[in-house]
């Protein structure tokens, strides 16, 4: 992302949300989120800090995933994140990358925190959103 980038209060929740996530850092995770949280996963609805937690924990070995953000957008309680999921080999001497995806990450906001996230594998769709 861009050095000369100034982050609004509602991105840089988003960004520790983010980095969190690829730290395996739950707790910074969680501290991220509204107590309501609804996490629009590929496999289904998930609410809550709880259900979010689980989501967000991922087994080591095998293959990762890495968030990289080339851009924020911002409008009243919605930030879209415009990324790039990497794909990891994380077993073996050296890690290779197994693959990439550009897409997009869409939070709604309240009370300061994250109240529900979504992916959308095209950007266009999240960015009609906001």
């Amino acid at each position: 992302m861009n050095r000369d980038f100034v982050a609004s209060p509602k991105e840089q929740v988003a960004l520790r949300f983010i980095e969190s996530f690829n730290n395996r850092d739950l707790d910074g995770f969680v501290a991220t989120l509204h107590p309501e949280i609804e996490i629009h996963a590929s496999r289904g609805l998930r609410k809550g800090i709880g259900a979010a937690r689980e989501w967000g924990t991922r087994a080591p070995g095998g293959v990762q995933q890495r968030i990289v953000v080339e851009e924020m957008r911002e409008r009243g309680e919605r930030v879209v994140a415009l990324i790039v999921r990497e794909w990891w080999w994380e077993d073996g001497p050296e890690a290779d990358q197994a693959g990439a995806d550009i897409m997009a990450w869409l939070f709604e906001f309240r009370d300061g925190l994250i109240a529900s996230w979504r992916s959308f594998e095209h950007r266009e769709d999240a960015l009609a959103l906001i």
